[in-house]
C-alpha cells in the first residue's frame, strides 16, 4: 500500500519541479519585452497585461509550492503507515510468542 503513496509523492514532486520551471520561464518572458512592439499607443494594454502576467506567475509559483507540500505529505504518510504496521506486527509477534503447539 505504501508503494502507491510513495509513487504519488514522487509524481507530485516531479510535477512541482515542472511547474516551477514553467514559473521561471514565465517570469523571464515578461511583458516588458512587449513595450517596444506596442509603443505609446499600447501602453495601457501592456500595463494590464503586466498585471495579469504577474498574477499568472504568482499562481504558478504557488502551485509548485502546493505540489511540493503534497509530495512531502505523501512521503510522511507512507512512513507513518509503515511505522504503524511494523509496530502492530511487532506487538502481535510478541503476543503470539510461545503459543506454538
Amino acid at each position: 500500500m505504501t508503494e502507491g503513496i510513495r509513487a504519488y509523492g514522487a509524481t507530485a514532486s516531479s510535477m512541482a519541479a515542472q511547474v516551477e520551471a514553467a514559473a521561471i520561464g514565465t517570469a523571464a518572458a515578461g511583458p516588458v519585452l512587449l513595450g517596444p512592439a506596442f509603443g505609446l499607443i499600447g501602453g495601457d494594454f501592456v500595463a494590464a497585461f503586466a498585471t495579469a502576467h504577474g498574477g499568472h506567475a504568482a499562481a504558478l509559483t504557488n502551485l509548485a509550492r502546493t505540489l511540493g507540500s503534497m509530495s512531502e505529505a505523501a512521503h510522511a504518510s507512507a512512513a507513518a503507515y509503515d511505522s504503524a504496521d511494523m509496530g502492530a506486527a511487532t506487538g502481535l509477534s510478541a503476543t503470539g510468542s510461545g503459543l506454538e503447539a
